[in-house]
């Protein structure tokens, strides 16, 4: 083995050709860990679901337990707040987004419409017109509507089997009874389940984890609803019909960093092009106005700079996973990428004092 000491050409060679043996290797034998896929399947989605409920009502949990100075109180209570907010957006909230729905699929082929009359009145006539004129209104509108109807379809299919299956219904408010109660006492049980030298290691781990994610979700979850409010009164106030639904689709858009705005204003301008001009611009000046709001104000308070990242970074990092992963790729991948990354500088300053402790001992 010196001959690969001495050549780092060759050891890195060695060292890929035995990743590619390895890889070869366990593509020949997947059905091994199909057992294991199977299980992590069936438990993966109702932890997602439940760490993600359990960082949105934590700080409601807090509070409450120190009210009622009673845990057990305290859990009971969070879990009655959790069932009565599921409770009141399916029986109140719901209704009104899918008839916001309704209208706004009724009313896109008249959207269209009216921008391609504001197109042929102003200077952008001869670039715009042999497109517009080429758009089948109707066949446009039952193409949309195809979409709209294909997407509710599939998101039934999701709900249906979400809501059949026994296993999710039953866990998740297990998991949540357990992490609302039990859940300081976890890296605890982790630090004393792990190696002596590595305890202090999985404890700061533990800490890296709760500060980054309850952070980003709540945090998030609050960005998002200040987008949400604040864009349906500006809608509101300009005019715009659907302004619930416009004003939900920018909060929900927001969820993915740098994009999201721009993707969840676009149904919003839609409407006021259809309208005119002057209220297209006014919309574009005040929906800025919001998200200066929201970068400088409302985020800074919120997030707490945990999820810092630099913009060319974030950006690259959605575009990547974006393409593998899709939507849900970059709603993750910034709070997995703050994780990580918090966990790594943790590492690093483990393995910096690890090794300035033996000649801190040789020097006493």
């Amino acid at each position: 083995m010196e001959f690969l000491k001495t050549s780092k050409i060759v050891a890195v060679l060695t060292i890929l050709s035995l990743v590619g043996i390895t890889i070869l290797i366990f593509s020949k034998i997947a059905f091994i860990f199909r057992p294991l896929e199977a299980v992590l399947s069936s438990i993966l989605l109702p932890i997602l679901i439940s760490v993600f409920i359990f960082y949105i009502f934590l700080p409601a949990f807090k509070q409450l337990e120190r009210m009622t100075k009673r845990r057990n109180l305290s859990v009971f209570l969070i879990l009655a707040l959790i069932l009565s907010v599921i409770f009141i957006v399916i029986q109140v909230v719901l209704p009104m987004i899918i008839v916001e729905i309704g209208k706004f699929v009724g009313q896109i082929p008249a959207v269209v419409y009216s921008i391609s009359e504001l197109v042929e009145s102003s200077v952008l006539e001869d670039k715009l017109a042999p497109m517009l004129e080429s758009l089948d209104l109707n066949q446009l509108g039952r193409v949309i509507i195809q979409v709209i109807s294909g997407a509710r379809s599939s998101l039934s299919g999701i709900v249906e089997v979400i809501s059949h299956s026994a296993i999710i219904i039953f866990t998740i408010p297990l998991l949540l009874v357990y992490m609302f109660k039990d859940g300081e006492k976890i890296p605890s049980a982790l630090e004393r389940f792990s190696p002596a030298p590595y305890r202090q290691l999985v404890k700061d781990w533990c800490g890296d984890f709760h500060n980054a994610a309850s952070t980003y979700i709540s945090g998030k979850m609050l960005v998002c609803t200040y987008v949400a409010i604040s864009s349906s009164l500006i809608f509101t106030i300009l005019g715009l019909p659907n302004a619930l639904l416009l004003g939900l689709i920018c909060g929900l858009m927001d969820i993915i960093p740098y994009f999201g705005p721009f993707i969840g204003v676009i149904p919003a301008l839609l409407y006021a092009l259809s309208q005119d001009l002057k209220t297209a611009l006014l919309l574009v000046l005040l929906i800025t106005a919001v998200q200066f709001g929201e970068s400088y104000l409302v985020s800074p308070i919120v997030m707490n700079k945990v999820s810092k990242i630099h913009p060319i970074i974030a950006v690259f990092l959605l575009l990547i996973v974006g393409n593998l992963l899709g939507l849900l790729g970059m709603i993750v991948a910034l709070p997995v990428y703050t994780i990580i990354r918090g966990m790594l500088q943790t590492f690093l300053r483990f393995r910096s004092n690890q090794k300035k402790q033996p000649s801190n001992l040789s020097s006493k």
